[in-house]
């Protein structure tokens, strides 16, 4: 993968948690939105499968229609997200949300992002706010906030051991999966949270005040928060019609 690392606008610890933000202009969203598409639209996964339905089709079916032809805006943020930590945070999400879609026009329960990095498990949680106000509401929403989540992945064993199985059952490199599990299984504060925010406005560490009076770490320097800022006002707009051409839908 490929993607601009963006302009560090602000970084800090607190409480064992590092915050950080980064800047995106125009011209980083045009040279991101291919690798965004990517993710968003299971690109691999789906040459996979229309390969394996050309070799079983002999009756000409037409499969175009076969993939996701629209996404949405925090689906392109997701997207956003997975691809930042796996070009600069060494994080690998190797199993696609869609997979695991039974109507696209549905949304997923449970973490965004599961996935391994630095040898331990990683578990994401991402929002998507055009909200003008710091902090969003989106970070201190009861229930859904981004904090609730947060929290909820760093104490709640029995939330992250549903995530650990269902890794299992959809990890592609046995050997990478059984080592993370060992060290987990050694230590279950061997993990890693990120929390990811992206929003179209000026970058301010304070869209993270809520997280840093509220958010409890299971571990020292296992937590990160990571602001991602496009363009002011339109900037969540203009990444989501480069990925929508970039990946061939309207």
């Amino acid at each position: 993968m490929n993607l601009p690392a963006g302009t560090e606008e602000y970084q800090e610890t607190h409480n064992g948690i590092a915050i950080q933000g980064f800047s995106y202009t125009e011209n980083n969203i045009q040279q991101s939105a291919e690798t965004i598409a990517d993710i968003c639209f299971d690109v691999s996964g789906q040459n996979n499968f229309n390969d394996y339905i050309a070799s079983l089709n002999e009756t000409g079916f037409n499969n175009s229609n076969l993939a996701l032809s629209s996404i949405k805006d925090w689906q392109v943020g997701e997207g956003f997200a997975e691809a930042y930590l796996g070009c600069h945070f060494s994080c690998c999400f190797p199993w696609s949300n869609n997979r695991d879609l039974k109507n696209p026009n549905s949304s997923l329960t449970g973490a965004d992002l599961v996935g391994y990095c630095n040898g331990q498990f990683a578990f994401g949680e991402v929002k998507t706010s055009k909200e003008q106000k710091s902090p969003p509401q989106v970070t201190s929403k009861k229930g859904d906030g981004l904090n609730a989540q947060l929290n909820k992945l760093c104490a709640d064993a029995d939330a992250r051991w549903v995530l650990v199985q269902y890794l299992f059952h959809r990890q592609t490199d046995d050997a990478e999966y059984q080592s993370v599990c060992t060290s987990y299984l050694q230590n279950n504060k061997n993990f890693y949270i990120f929390g990811v925010l992206i929003r179209n406005t000026s970058p301010v560490s304070n869209d993270w005040n809520y997280l840093k009076k509220h958010l409890k770490p299971h571990a020292q320097n296992s937590v990160f928060l990571v602001g991602l800022y496009l363009p002011v006002d339109d900037g969540i707009q203009k990444l989501h019609q480069g990925v929508l051409s970039a990946g061939g839908a309207s």
